[in-house]
């Protein structure tokens, strides 16, 4: 259930808030965190917006932005608690409290990377699964699912398509990037083949402008020590803002560890944790920036999606961003803006 979903005078207590890096920290900031109690106050008569109570504050928030945080309520807390526990009926605020905390340790995981980078023998070790393992592209034809458990966690882990890119070109490139975008899992790992970076980190630098919380598992790095090379992975994450954990994925070497950081990020507790800009180049940032002025003008959509991903997309003419955008008010502005760049 989300904050949306919540009737006037009903109130509940936050359990997770989804969307973009950018919205989660804007919304949080708000006081929107975890725990916290919220009470609707009142819904206007499109329910938008809508006004809340939350620590002693009344804020007002669109409909778009309380359908991504998710709350629990006293009937949310009667079917979660354990039926054999005796229960007489009444569902306190420390109850509830106890259920959200419960609910906030669950964490959706995505598996990312390029094919044959060990994605999907990394999802076989932690889960124990025994899922097909290839050396060619669309391997993984469709979405596997897991249930991992670390410290009280629990991990819901997909492992998406192979692919190359986000691009809206391929069935796996689709699939991947509808997940993403429409699914908001809270962190994405990104399966990086240690042996082949300059080809896997273009991946990477499309999920950094896509603005979401990733961890990258440095696979195969048995691999690259064999050779004699040498690489100063934790330098390239405090560059990049992404936490790099070394694993071998064969063996179940550094899943522990990837599993640690997943957590640490997950509670904003990395310090190495920051949202960066791969800059294109003059010409090409100040069209993005032109282009991103225009987007930023649907909240309702850059709540969910990155304005910045969005215009470098229109800008390499990519089918999906434009069909996105075509239902946006200033869809012909938004285009031309895009067009004008293209021509010059």
């Amino acid at each position: 259930m989300t904050l949306y979903d919540l009737e006037q005078g009903e109130k509940g207590i936050i359990s997770k808030v989804r969307g973009r890096g950018a919205f989660r920290k804007r919304i949080t900031e708000m006081g929107f965190v975890k725990g916290k109690v919220v009470t609707v106050i009142k819904k206007a008569p499109l329910r938008d917006p809508i006004e809340y109570n939350i620590m002693g504050y009344e804020l007002l928030l669109r409909q778009s932005e309380a359908r991504l945080v998710e709350v629990i309520t006293a009937k949310d807390a009667k079917e979660i608690k354990d039926p054999d526990d005796e229960f007489n009926g009444v569902i306190d605020e420390k109850l509830l409290k106890t259920t959200a905390h419960t609910k906030g340790k669950v964490i959706d995981v995505a598996l990312v990377g390029n094919p044959n980078s060990g994605k999907t023998t990394i999802f076989n070790y932690a889960s124990g699964s025994k899922e097909h393992v290839g050396n060619y592209s669309g391997v993984t034809v469709d979405s596997k699912q897991a249930k991992v458990k670390l410290n009280d966690y629990t991990f819901n882990i997909i492992d998406l398509p192979g692919t190359y890119s986000l691009t809206a070109y391929s069935p796996e490139e689709l699939y991947v990037r509808k997940y993403i975008l429409g699914y908001h899992p809270d962190i994405v790992i990104n399966v990086v083949d240690a042996s082949n970076l300059e080809r896997n980190l273009y991946l990477t630098t499309q999920l950094i402008d896509m603005d979401v919380k990733v961890v990258i598992a440095l696979n195969m790095y048995d691999e690259l020590q064999q050779k004699g090379d040498k690489f100063d992975y934790e330098s390239l994450g405090k560059m990049i803002g992404i936490p790099i954990i070394p694993t071998v994925g064969s063996k179940g070497k550094g899943l522990t560890e990837l599993f640690e950081s997943i957590i640490e990020v997950y509670e904003d507790r990395d310090p190495s944790v920051r949202h960066i800009h791969i800059n294109y180049g003059i010409g090409v940032e100040e069209s993005i920036n032109n282009i991103q002025y225009e987007i930023r003008q649907n909240k309702g959509l850059t709540d969910k999606v990155s304005s910045r991903f969005y215009a470098i997309k229109l800008l390499e003419k990519d089918k999906g961003a434009h069909f996105s955008l075509s239902r946006t008010k200033n869809m012909s502005t938004i285009i031309s803006k895009g067009i004008t760049f293209v021509r010059n």
